[in-house]
Protein backbone atom coordinates (compact mmCIF):
# COMPACT_ATOMS: atom_id res chain seq x y z
CA UNK A 1 0.00 0.00 0.00
CA UNK A 2 3.04 2.31 0.20
CA UNK A 3 3.05 2.55 -3.58
CA UNK A 4 -0.62 3.46 -4.10
CA UNK A 5 -0.92 5.37 -0.82
CA UNK A 6 2.11 7.53 -1.53
CA UNK A 7 1.00 8.29 -5.08
CA UNK A 8 -2.48 9.30 -3.92
CA UNK A 9 -1.42 11.18 -0.80
CA UNK A 10 1.43 13.29 -2.20
CA UNK A 11 -0.58 15.82 -4.26
CA UNK A 12 -3.42 15.89 -1.73
CA UNK A 13 -1.09 16.58 1.21
CA UNK A 14 0.74 19.25 -0.79
CA UNK A 15 -2.55 21.01 -1.55
CA UNK A 16 -3.63 20.76 2.08
CA UNK A 17 -0.27 22.15 3.23
CA UNK A 18 -0.64 25.12 0.86
CA UNK A 19 -4.17 25.69 2.17
CA UNK A 20 -3.15 25.82 5.83
CA UNK A 21 0.31 27.40 5.62
CA UNK A 22 0.26 31.01 4.38
CA UNK A 23 4.05 30.90 3.96
CA UNK A 24 3.85 28.05 1.43
CA UNK A 25 2.74 29.26 -1.99
CA UNK A 26 1.21 26.95 -4.58
CA UNK A 27 3.72 25.66 -7.14
CA UNK A 28 3.18 24.84 -10.79
CA UNK A 29 4.31 21.24 -10.39
CA UNK A 30 4.69 18.62 -7.70
CA UNK A 31 8.44 18.58 -8.32
CA UNK A 32 8.69 22.36 -7.80
CA UNK A 33 7.79 21.79 -4.14
CA UNK A 34 11.38 20.54 -3.81
CA UNK A 35 12.35 24.19 -3.35
CA UNK A 36 9.96 24.71 -0.42
CA UNK A 37 9.66 23.45 3.16
CA UNK A 38 7.71 20.50 1.64
CA UNK A 39 10.94 19.11 0.14
CA UNK A 40 11.12 16.31 2.70
CA UNK A 41 7.57 15.21 1.92
CA UNK A 42 8.20 15.12 -1.84
CA UNK A 43 11.58 13.42 -1.64
CA UNK A 44 10.51 11.01 1.10
CA UNK A 45 7.35 9.94 -0.72
CA UNK A 46 9.12 9.38 -4.03
CA UNK A 47 11.95 7.45 -2.38
CA UNK A 48 9.43 5.32 -0.44
CA UNK A 49 7.55 4.50 -3.66
CA UNK A 50 10.84 3.68 -5.38
CA UNK A 51 12.06 1.42 -2.59
CA UNK A 52 8.67 -0.34 -2.42
CA UNK A 53 8.76 -0.99 -6.18
CA UNK A 54 12.26 -2.46 -5.92
CA UNK A 55 11.25 -4.56 -2.90
CA UNK A 56 8.07 -5.83 -4.59
CA UNK A 57 8.65 -9.19 -6.21
CA UNK A 58 6.91 -9.37 -9.56
CA UNK A 59 5.17 -12.51 -10.78
CA UNK A 60 7.77 -12.97 -13.51
CA UNK A 61 11.41 -12.03 -13.92
CA UNK A 62 10.49 -9.52 -16.61
CA UNK A 63 7.93 -7.80 -14.39
CA UNK A 64 10.41 -7.75 -11.53
CA UNK A 65 13.07 -6.13 -13.73
CA UNK A 66 10.69 -3.46 -15.02
CA UNK A 67 9.50 -2.64 -11.51
CA UNK A 68 13.08 -2.55 -10.17
CA UNK A 69 14.05 -0.13 -12.94
CA UNK A 70 10.92 1.99 -12.32
CA UNK A 71 11.68 2.05 -8.59
CA UNK A 72 15.23 3.17 -9.26
CA UNK A 73 13.92 5.94 -11.51
CA UNK A 74 11.52 7.11 -8.78
CA UNK A 75 14.52 7.60 -6.51
CA UNK A 76 16.35 9.46 -9.30
CA UNK A 77 13.32 11.76 -9.71
CA UNK A 78 13.42 12.44 -5.96
CA UNK A 79 17.14 13.14 -5.73
CA UNK A 80 17.63 15.10 -8.97
CA UNK A 81 15.33 18.10 -8.61
CA UNK A 82 13.45 19.90 -11.34
CA UNK A 83 14.37 23.39 -12.48
CA UNK A 84 14.75 25.84 -9.64
CA UNK A 85 12.09 28.50 -10.32
CA UNK A 86 14.51 31.17 -9.03
CA UNK A 87 17.07 30.36 -11.74
CA UNK A 88 16.75 30.86 -15.51
CA UNK A 89 16.89 28.00 -17.99
CA UNK A 90 17.44 24.27 -17.73
CA UNK A 91 20.25 22.54 -15.91
CA UNK A 92 21.63 19.05 -16.52
CA UNK A 93 20.11 17.96 -13.20
CA UNK A 94 16.63 19.13 -14.21
CA UNK A 95 16.95 17.31 -17.56
CA UNK A 96 17.85 14.11 -15.67
CA UNK A 97 14.78 14.73 -13.49
CA UNK A 98 12.44 15.10 -16.47
CA UNK A 99 13.82 12.10 -18.36
CA UNK A 100 13.67 9.91 -15.24
CA UNK A 101 10.08 10.99 -14.48
CA UNK A 102 8.82 10.17 -17.97
CA UNK A 103 10.82 6.92 -18.09
CA UNK A 104 9.36 5.91 -14.71
CA UNK A 105 5.81 6.08 -16.06
CA UNK A 106 6.78 4.40 -19.35
CA UNK A 107 8.26 1.47 -17.41
CA UNK A 108 5.18 1.33 -15.18
CA UNK A 109 3.00 1.22 -18.32
CA UNK A 110 5.19 -1.48 -19.89
CA UNK A 111 4.90 -3.61 -16.76
CA UNK A 112 1.12 -3.41 -17.08
CA UNK A 113 1.20 -4.13 -20.84
CA UNK A 114 3.40 -7.19 -20.53
CA UNK A 115 2.51 -8.52 -17.09
CA UNK A 116 -0.68 -6.87 -15.82
CA UNK A 117 -2.86 -9.64 -17.21
CA UNK A 118 -0.66 -12.53 -16.02
CA UNK A 119 -2.93 -13.35 -13.09
CA UNK A 120 -6.31 -12.56 -14.64
CA UNK A 121 -6.75 -16.10 -15.97
CA UNK A 122 -7.07 -17.27 -12.35
CA UNK A 123 -10.42 -15.48 -12.13
CA UNK A 124 -13.28 -17.88 -12.92
CA UNK A 125 -15.57 -15.40 -14.75
CA UNK A 126 -14.52 -14.46 -18.33
CA UNK A 127 -16.57 -11.25 -18.11
CA UNK A 128 -14.65 -10.15 -15.03
CA UNK A 129 -11.38 -11.07 -16.75
CA UNK A 130 -12.32 -8.83 -19.69
CA UNK A 131 -13.21 -5.90 -17.42
CA UNK A 132 -9.78 -6.11 -15.80
CA UNK A 133 -8.10 -6.22 -19.22
CA UNK A 134 -10.00 -3.10 -20.33
CA UNK A 135 -9.16 -1.34 -17.06
CA UNK A 136 -5.47 -2.16 -17.42
CA UNK A 137 -5.40 -1.00 -21.06
CA UNK A 138 -7.06 2.28 -20.07
CA UNK A 139 -4.49 2.82 -17.32
CA UNK A 140 -1.65 2.12 -19.75
CA UNK A 141 -2.95 4.84 -22.07
CA UNK A 142 -3.21 7.27 -19.17
CA UNK A 143 0.31 6.42 -17.94
CA UNK A 144 1.69 7.18 -21.38
CA UNK A 145 -0.42 10.18 -22.41
CA UNK A 146 -0.48 12.13 -19.13
CA UNK A 147 3.32 12.29 -18.59
CA UNK A 148 3.76 13.25 -22.25
CA UNK A 149 1.20 16.02 -21.76
CA UNK A 150 2.99 17.19 -18.60
CA UNK A 151 6.32 17.28 -20.41
CA UNK A 152 4.78 19.22 -23.28
CA UNK A 153 3.14 21.69 -20.88
CA UNK A 154 6.41 22.24 -19.01
CA UNK A 155 8.20 22.79 -22.31
CA UNK A 156 5.65 25.15 -23.91
CA UNK A 157 4.45 27.21 -20.96
CA UNK A 158 6.69 28.85 -18.45
CA UNK A 159 4.11 28.63 -15.69
CA UNK A 160 0.80 26.83 -15.47
CA UNK A 161 -1.19 25.32 -12.62
CA UNK A 162 -2.51 22.77 -15.11
CA UNK A 163 0.85 21.01 -14.86
CA UNK A 164 0.22 20.21 -11.18
CA UNK A 165 -3.20 18.83 -12.12
CA UNK A 166 -1.81 16.63 -14.91
CA UNK A 167 1.02 15.35 -12.69
CA UNK A 168 -1.51 14.55 -9.97
CA UNK A 169 -3.74 12.72 -12.46
CA UNK A 170 -0.72 10.69 -13.57
CA UNK A 171 0.04 9.69 -9.99
CA UNK A 172 -3.63 8.81 -9.43
CA UNK A 173 -3.62 6.59 -12.56
CA UNK A 174 -0.47 4.87 -11.31
CA UNK A 175 -2.06 4.35 -7.87
CA UNK A 176 -5.28 3.10 -9.44
CA UNK A 177 -3.39 0.29 -11.16
CA UNK A 178 -1.89 -0.83 -7.85
CA UNK A 179 -5.25 -0.68 -6.08
CA UNK A 180 -7.09 -2.54 -8.87
CA UNK A 181 -4.31 -5.13 -9.13
CA UNK A 182 -4.35 -5.67 -5.37
CA UNK A 183 -8.11 -6.21 -5.50
CA UNK A 184 -7.80 -8.52 -8.51
CA UNK A 185 -5.16 -10.61 -6.74
CA UNK A 186 -7.38 -10.86 -3.66
CA UNK A 187 -10.15 -12.31 -5.85
CA UNK A 188 -8.00 -14.63 -7.96
CA UNK A 189 -6.58 -17.98 -7.04
CA UNK A 190 -3.05 -16.82 -7.71
CA UNK A 191 -0.61 -17.58 -4.96
CA UNK A 192 0.40 -14.32 -3.31
CA UNK A 193 4.14 -13.75 -3.00
CA UNK A 194 5.44 -11.76 -0.09
CA UNK A 195 8.82 -10.06 -0.33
Amino acid sequence: MVIAGGAIALPIVLLAWVAVDPDLAMRDSISAFYYTPARGLVVGTLVAIGVALVAYRGYTRGENRLLNAAGTLAVVVALFPTVDPALPGLSPVSVIHAVAAVAFFVLAALSIVFYGSETISSLPDPGVQQRYRVTYRTLVVLLLVLPAAALLMAWLWESTAALFVVESATLFAFATFWLVKTYELSRSHTRIRIV
